[in-house]
C-alpha cells in the first residue's frame, strides 16, 4: 500500500525540531490532501515508523540527536518503499549532494514555499507511479519466465546453475533450489551420448557469443529421458555481459515431436517388411520343398552319406524361418477397450513370480498409481507383457533383477522393463524386432502386437541394462499428459 490509507493518499511523516514549521508544513500537506504526523524527536519518529505505514517522509537535515541522513538511512532500511524529502536552511551543495548520495527523493530549501511543496508532491506521485509500473512490470516479466512452459537457464562458466524457471519441476520432476544447489547439475541430466556436443556448443556460445543449439536428451527424475533442443540466447543490445560469466539458455521439449516421428517411421517399416518378407516367403516356399523332398529321397537311398543330413537339418531350419515369417504376417485381430494398463501389468507380474523366483530374480516395480486408462485389447496387451518379461528371465543371471516401472508421459502410458545385458553394446535394435532371427527374444511379435494396438515398442540403452518400452495412447476421453510427465 506504500503508506496509503485504504485507496487513498499517501501518508506523510514529518520530523523537524521546530514545532511551528512543522505545524505548518502539516497544514500544507494536508491541503494538498496528504494526512501526516509531525515529530520532533527522531526517535520517537522512528517508534511511529515501526508501527504505522508512511509513505513519505519530511525530514530536517539538523536534528538533535540524530541528524537527518542517519535518521533517513534508518527509515528506509525499516521501510524500503518510503520517499524521503530533506530540508535544510542551507541550501548548499554539499547539502544536496549529501541527500541525493543517501537516496533521498528530493531536497527543498527552508523556508518551503506551497508552490515548492506542490511540485516536490507531484514529482513524488510521479516517481511513486513509475516505480509502482516497474514492479508490476518485473512482477509480470517473472510470472512469464517462470511459467512459460520452457526451461530456462543461466549457466556460469564452469557450467554451474545460477538460476533455473519452475519449469525444472514441471518438465523434470526437479526442484529449481536443488538444481541449483547440485554441482553440475545440467551435465548430470544430460544423456551421455549427448554430453560431448552439449559441452563443445556451451563452450563455444561462452567464447564467441551468439545464438547456439543442440539436439539433446535430459533425464527425467523418475529416470526416463526428454528429447529436446538445448539452445543458448544473446542478450539484448545494451544488457550484455561484459566479462562472459554467465549464458542464458532454454530447452525446448519435443519429445512428442520424436515419439510420432518414430512412430510414422515404425508403420513405414512394417509395411516395407511386409512386402518384402511375403515375396521372400512366396519365392523361398516351392524351390525349399522340392530341395527337401529330394533330400529325403536320398536318404532313403544312401544314409550314410553325411551331406545329406546336412541338406536335411538346413531345409528344415529354413521351413521354420518361413513359418516365422508367415506368423508375423499372419493377420492380427485386435478388439480395443478401455482398460488400466498397471492391472493388466500386475496380473503378468503375478503369474510370472514363480518363474523369477526360480532363477533367484529380484523383481523392482514402481507403478504410477495415477495412470490414465488406455485403449488397447487386454489379450494382447497382455501377450506383450508376458513374452517381455519371459526375455527378461532368461537373459537376466540369477541373482538379477528387473526393474519394471509405468508412467505417462508425450509418448502416451508407458511400461518399462530394464534389465542387465551384458551383450546390450553389441545389440542391433533394428534386427531384434525382425522375424528372422531365431531363438532368443520374442520381440518381433511383440513390436508387431504393439504397432497393431497403436503404440509403439522401443529399445533403448543405459549403459549395460537394456530398456524395452511399450507406450499406448491413452484413451479418447482422457486429456494430454501434464507438462511434469513428459517422456519420449
Amino acid at each position: 500500500m506504500e503508506g496509503k490509507a485504504a485507496n487513498g493518499p499517501a501518508r506523510v511523516l514529518v520530523v523537524d525540531d521546530d514545532e511551528d514549521f512543522g505545524e505548518y508544513l502539516a497544514e500544507a500537506l494536508a491541503d494538498e490532501g496528504h494526512p501526516a504526523a509531525v515529530y520532533a524527536d527522531p526517535v520517537q519518529a522512528l517508534a511511529a515508523a515501526a508501527a504505522r505505514e508512511f509513505g513519505l517522509a519530511f525530514l530536517d537535515v539538523d536534528l538533535p540527536g540524530l541528524s537527518g541522513a542517519e535518521l533517513a538511512r534508518k527509515l528506509m532500511v525499516l521501510a524500503p518503499g518510503i520517499q524521503v524529502v530533506l530540508m535544510s536552511r542551507r541550501g548548499d551543495a554539499a547539502t544536496v549532494l549529501q541527500a541525493l548520495q543517501i537516496g533521498a527523493y528530493d531536497f527543498l530549501a527552508k523556508p518551503v514555499a506551497r508552490a515548492e511543496l506542490a511540485l516536490c508532491l507531484t514529482r513524488c506521485r510521479d516517481r511513486r507511479a513509475l516505480r509502482r509500473h516497474l514492479e508490476l512490470a518485473e512482477q509480470r516479466h517473472f510470472m512469464l519466465i517462470q511459467n512459460i512452459p520452457l526451461l530456462i537457464i543461466r549457466l556460469a562458466e564452469d557450467l554451474s546453475v545460477e538460476f533455473v524457471n519452475q519449469a525444472c519441476r514441471q518438465m523434470l520432476g526437479v526442484d529449481p533450489a536443488a538444481a541449483i544447489r547440485e554441482d553440475g547439475w545440467l551435465l548430470s541430466r544430460v544423456h551421455e551420448r549427448d554430453r560431448t556436443v552439449v559441452e563443445r556448443v556451451l563452450a563455444r556460445a561462452f567464447n564467441v557469443g551468439g545464438p547456439l543449439s543442440a539436439q539433446c536428451r535430459l533425464r527425467h527424475a523418475k529416470g526416463y529421458y526428454l528429447h529436446g533442443i538445448l539452445k543458448s540466447m544473446s542478450a539484448p543490445p545494451g544488457l550484455e555481459d561484459p566479462l562472459g560469466r554467465y549464458l542464458d539458455c532454454i530447452f525446448v521439449d519435443i519429445s512428442e515431436r520424436v515419439y510420432m516421428e518414430s512412430l510414422m517411421v515404425q508403420d513405414e517399416k512394417l509395411k516395407t517388411l511386409g512386402a518384402i518378407t511375403q515375396e521372400v516367403a512366396h519365392e523361398l516356399r516351392n524351390p525349399l520343398m522340392s530341395i527337401g523332398g529330394f533330400a529325403r529321397r536320398l536318404s532313403a537311398k544312401a544314409p550314410d552319406f553325411p551331406e545329406t543330413e546336412i541338406i536335411l537339418r538346413e531345409s528344415e531350419r529354413l521351413e521354420r524361418l518361413l513359418d516365422r515369417i508367415h506368423g508375423y504376417l499372419a493377420p492380427v485381430q485386435s478388439v480395443s477397450r478401455e482398460l488400466d494398463l498397471n492391472e493388466t501389468l500386475v496380473q503378468v507380474l503375478e503369474a510370472g513370480r514363480p518363474g523369477l523366483a526360480e532363477r533367484g530374480l529380484r523383481l523392482d516395480s514402481a507403478l504410477s498409481p495415477d495412470l490414465p486408462a488406455v485403449d488397447a485389447d487386454p489379450a494382447l496387451l497382455g501377450e506383450v507383457f508376458a513374452i517381455l518379461l519371459q526375455d527378461a528371465v532368461k537373459a537376466l543371471a540369477p541373482g538379477g533383477t528387473l526393474g519394471v516401472r509405468t508412467y505417462h508421459a508425450a509418448a502416451g502410458v508407458c511400461a518399462a522393463f530394464r534389465y542387465l545385458l551384458a551383450e546390450i553394446k553389441g545389440m542391433d535394435a533394428e534386427r531384434l524386432y525382425m522375424p528372422f532371427e531365431e531363438g532368443g527374444f520374442g520381440l518381433p511379435k511383440c513390436y508387431r502386437l504393439v504397432q497393431r494396438m497403436g503404440g509403439m515398442l522401443t529399445l533403448t540403452r543405459e549403459e549395460d541394462h537394456a530398456v524395452f518400452t511399450v507406450s499406448l495412447p491413452p484413451a479418447p476421453s482422457r486429456t494430454a499428459p501434464p507438462a511434469s510427465c513428459r517422456e519420449p
